[in-house]
């Protein structure tokens, strides 16, 4: 009986020495850490340059065809103004995107920056 309660204890031991030299389980990153990988994510997305140039171009076209998608040819012809109509829905798609990111990336504060608000 003696020698089986040391054998015993004896496993326990290295039992216990093996537990210590294992690492511990690597957690999933936390709620706070992926919030703000997305959020420095998207900020350099939307401050990329490129894509404030393609934002800026983007701008400047959507404000040429809306001029333009006043004249008559556009008005009264159902194919022109189809066609304007989802060309102005894809800007606007594109513009909600960005403005949807611009909003992850600053949080509250985006009320602050007047450009934005613009």
């Amino acid at each position: 009986i003696t020698s089986s309660i040391k054998s015993h204890a004896s496993n326990e031991r290295s039992n216990s020495e093996e537990r210590k030299k294992e690492k511990p389980p690597t957690l999933p990153p936390s709620y706070a850490s992926t919030i703000r990988k997305t959020r420095q994510f998207a900020g350099k997305l939307v401050n990329n340059d490129r894509v404030q140039l393609f934002i800026i171009v983007l701008i400047i076209i959507n404000s040429i065809m809306m001029g333009v998608a006043t004249f008559d040819f556009a008005t009264d012809n159902d194919k022109v103004r189809n066609a304007f109509e989802a060309t102005d829905k894809a800007f606007l798609i594109v513009f909600t995107i960005e403005l949807g990111l611009q909003a992850m990336y600053h949080g509250p504060h985006l009320v602050k920056d007047a450009w934005l608000l613009f």
